[in-house]
């Protein structure tokens, strides 16, 4: 009996102990202080039937991110992301051909740094830092949760085509509506290539999320943005000689409608979305605008099919008579009016792969510079990454 008695006293001992051990380092440090993290690799080959731009024909490193994500404690989560990607082209006075040249190689920067905070007064969320400005559906996403491989035309010219990322800070809250409405605003401090860095004002903007179930399958999401601040001296121009001043507004509405089916796992999906941009910069542009719209089906189980359109209007004011007869600009994405046709096949093995072929076209309204682009990409996530946006 007594030695049934020792029995148990140890097995008692050994399971209080367990949980001590298993948190235990040499340092008395616990693993489970330390950030989620992941490494998302996008990797590129492409084509070009005109373009002899580096970029566009021959295979490269398109993106690598690394990514932390952690609770602070009660009151902060965390999160930081760590982007690596090829050194952004220069626009280059080229008489030959109007491309712009690459200088080649790689750099790193922050894509992200921000805090959000949790249990604030009211039902507020907080979120301090640099994050991407919550502007419309595409702007908020990361390379690699693109649709297709590249942005749309209208949000590389009215947005930035280097991510509008922005320090600063943002407030959101729930509106007691009948449905899910949530109204952020922030302000940051204007940095990104759409605004004057140089200059001490602040941008300002806003966003309205509205959701809608339609079914248990099916919801409908519709947004309205709005942005505002110091507008950049180059801000939707081709000629590097012209000089803007002034400020920027930018107006934008999406609609998004998803399907999914309920009666299989990994069954039939629909995504389709449509985002209309308008710019009203003080100087340059008359009247610009830009719009695209996509579809994604699901076809079968790991494979998407990818449809998109888009359409961008500069409406640049006339050059001077003398200049009529210098070289016409050109290049990939370096239209003044444009229309955007695409299409990809993506096989899905996992959550943590994807392969993309892709074709896109597109028609020079203005100029002669009509072209296509085909894109071979390999998009790889290793680690624990968090879910993406809805």
């Amino acid at each position: 009996m007594r030695a049934r008695q020792c029995c148990l006293l140890a097995a008692f001992c050994a399971a209080a102990a367990a949980p001590v051990l298993a948190q235990s380092t040499a340092t008395g440090i616990s693993p489970e202080f330390n950030p989620a993290i992941s490494v998302n690799t996008l990797v590129i080959g492409r084509v070009a039937e005109r373009s002899t731009d580096r970029a566009y024909n021959g295979g490269d490193l398109q993106e690598a991110e690394v990514q932390f994500t952690s609770v602070v404690d009660p009151y902060w989560n965390a999160n930081v992301v760590f982007a690596v990607h090829p050194t952004h082209d220069h626009a280059q006075d080229n008489a030959e051909g109007g491309e712009t040249e690459s200088h080649g190689g790689y750099e790193g920067d922050v894509e992200v740094a921000y805090v959000d905070g949790q249990a604030l007064p009211g039902g507020f969320g907080l979120r301090l830092g640099k994050d991407y400005l919550p502007f419309g559906k595409h702007v908020p996403l990361h390379t690699h949760q693109f649709p297709f491989v590249d942005s749309p035309v209208a949000i590389q010219a009215c947005l930035g085509n280097h991510g509008l990322t922005e320090v600063g800070v943002r407030l959101s809250h729930d509106l007691p509506l009948p449905w899910y409405s949530d109204l952020a605003a922030y302000g940051v401090d204007g940095q990104a290539e759409i605004f004057d860095g140089a200059s001490r004002d602040l941008v300002y903007g806003a966003r309205w999320t509205n959701l809608f179930d339609l079914s248990l399958e099916s919801t409908v999401e519709v947004g309205g943005s709005w942005l505002e601040g110091p507008l950049s001296a180059d801000y939707l121009l081709l000629d590097p000689d012209v000089t803007l001043a002034g400020d920027l507004a930018v107006w934008g509405a999406d609609l998004t409608y998803k399907w999914i089916s309920a009666s299989a796992s990994k069954g039939p999906a629909l995504t389709m979305t449509g985002e209309v941009i308008v710019p009203r910069p003080d100087q340059g542009a008359q009247d610009p605008i830009g719009w695209y719209a996509l579809a994604q089906y699901r076809f079968a189980r790991n494979w998407w099919l990818g449809l998109g359109a888009g359409v961008l209007d500069r409406d640049l004011p006339e050059p001077a008579e003398e200049e009529e007869s210098g070289p016409e600009h050109g290049g990939l994405f370096a239209w003044e009016e444009v229309r955007e046709y695409k299409a990809n096949l993506t096989w899905v093995p996992s959550e943590f792969s994807a392969v993309r072929l892709e074709g896109a076209r597109f028609d020079d309204q203005i100029g002669d510079n009509d072209d296509w682009l085909v894109s071979l990409q390999v998009n790889v996530t290793i680690g624990s990454h968090p879910a993406h946006l809805y």
